[in-house]
């Protein structure tokens, strides 16, 4: 112990001689340059007489800075023995000092680290931070399928803080950050139409795999078979750096441009008042250009015939149209599958259209007012039962009996008053002739006339049939006045 201490002793006695002599030197330099001053503006009066004087300078500067010195040393050591209980309180102290702030640094002082300027938190040993990035990478790699790479270097910075009260992130919860953090940047792709960007994709494989998607619902079997196939805008994909969140998988890409964008422009009516005008638009239009061979129709026409075999108003169909098929090759240009424009190169017939035909009556039709005169209303029929008593009751009209469906025409002109179903007489036709004159048409089969028409003698009206009260096919004929019937073969 007391060795240690002996030891200890001389240490500080030669710490105080050299510091007591350095102050000397620097006290007898200041001197020397004081009195070189002067000795240089002597020096310019006389150059012989300086140069001798220089010299008897240098022997006595010589001697005296050696005895100066060794003056200074004994000075020195006299000191340090007389003052060496004080130095050692004072280093003691000035250690113990360093100790306690070397301490406190350590234990207060730590790093808050951020991420591209962003401020993350605070953490002990900048390691904490540097020894999860790789891991947070793979992690955010897995998680958007993205390839994401934090860098150290650049990404990460680091700033002493006092970190007294403050929470210290533990690896773990530095990991935590990063791998939640939804607007860490990653290089990407931009995909821009005309100049705008509407999308970010991982990769210019799969901005250029939307483009293709784009492309093929447009073309049918192999590009190779068109003459061109493009897009009609200019489209690039190239790098940026973008957050995580702000990056597009393919089929959202694709979602974006199939909603398309919309277009607004300005129209000016003809008093001058302007309309914003908004349409929608597609973000990419794909252009072909190729020979195709189709099938397409061809119209019949329709032709109408005059005849005077028939009335006025009277219209009917001869020949039914039919349309037409031939086998075109032409050279097309479409735009989303839309024809643009179209040169026919050849063309066959496959199919004749057959042309329509209507035939339109040019005859004068007769009156549709009574003329009093009265014709049997079916042609060829058979008296199959006379007017007067039938069976115990009054049979107030004729029957004329024929085959279901054969016409039946109007007695005279009129206009038809009943036309449908009658009671016993099923399917009625009644028809007002003027003059309190009216005839009657049962047990039809199909009407042809309908009420508040007006039609004239001969006019098929009506078809046999055998509907209501009836035991075969045959028309019931009634010629009424005031109501009253009589017997239609006294007016016939």
């Amino acid at each position: 112990m007391a060795k240690r201490q002996a030891l200890i002793e001389k240490l500080w006695l030669i710490g105080a001689i050299l510091v007591d002599l350095a102050d000397d030197i620097l006290d007898e330099t200041f001197e020397i340059l004081k009195v070189g001053a002067e000795w240089l503006v002597d020096l310019a009066g006389s150059l012989v007489t300086v140069v001798d004087w220089i010299l008897d300078h240098i022997s006595w500067g010589i001697t005296y800075f050696g005895l100066l010195f060794l003056r200074r040393v004994h000075n020195t050591r006299m000191s340090l023995i007389k003052y060496r209980r004080q130095i050692q309180n004072g280093a003691f102290y000035f250690i113990v000092s360093g100790l306690a702030i070397a301490f406190l640094f350590s234990h207060y002082i730590n790093y808050a680290y951020s991420y591209n300027g962003r401020t993350m938190g605070i953490v002990r040993e900048q390691k904490d931070v540097l020894e999860v990035l790789d891991l947070a990478s793979e992690e955010l790699t897995q998680e958007y399928g993205l390839k994401v790479a934090i860098d150290g270097d650049s990404d990460i910075t680091f700033k002493p803080v006092l970190s007294f009260k403050k929470e210290i992130d533990k690896p773990d919860n530095v990991l935590k950050k990063f791998t939640y953090m939804g607007d860490i940047q990653t290089k990407a792709y931009g995909f821009y139409v005309n100049g705008i960007r509407i999308g970010t994709v991982q990769s210019e494989e799969i901005g250029n795999s939307v483009v293709q998607t784009i492309i093929n619902r447009y073309i049918k079997g192999n590009a190779g078979d068109y003459d061109y196939v493009g897009i009609n805008e200019k489209v690039r994909i190239s790098e940026v750096d973008v957050p995580l969140t702000q990056i597009n998988s393919k089929d959202a890409l694709l979602k974006i441009i199939d909603q398309g964008a919309i277009n607004e422009y300005r129209t000016t009516d003809e008093n001058g008042n302007e309309t914003v005008v908004k349409e929608e638009v597609p973000i990419l239009t794909v252009k072909t250009v190729g020979e195709e061979t189709f099938t397409e129709t061809i119209k019949y026409e329709t032709k109408t015939v005059e005849s005077d075999s028939y009335y006025e108003g009277d219209e009917f169909v001869q020949t039914a149209g039919s349309d037409g098929k031939r086998a075109v090759t032409a050279r097309v240009t479409r735009v989303n599958g839309e024809i643009v424009t179209r040169e026919d190169l050849r063309n066959e017939v496959i199919i004749q259209p057959v042309t329509k035909v209507i035939i339109k009556g040019t005859k004068e039709r007769p009156p549709t007012v009574g003329s009093g005169t009265f014709i049997l209303p079916v042609n060829g029929g058979v008296d199959t039962s006379s007017f007067g008593w039938r069976w115990g009751r009054m049979h107030e009209g004729i029957d004329i009996g024929a085959s279901t469906g054969t016409p039946i025409m109007a007695s005279d002109g009129g206009t038809v008053i009943t036309a449908g179903w009658n009671g016993g007489y099923g399917l009625c036709v009644d028809i007002d002739h003027g003059g309190g004159y009216m005839t009657r048409y049962g047990h039809c089969s199909s009407i042809y006339v309908s009420v508040g028409e007006q039609v004239f003698q001969g006019q098929t009206i009506a078809a046999v049939g055998s509907t209501g009260w009836s035991t075969g096919p045959h028309c019931h004929f009634e010629i009424r006045i005031d109501g009253v019937a009589y017997n239609p073969l006294d007016f016939l």
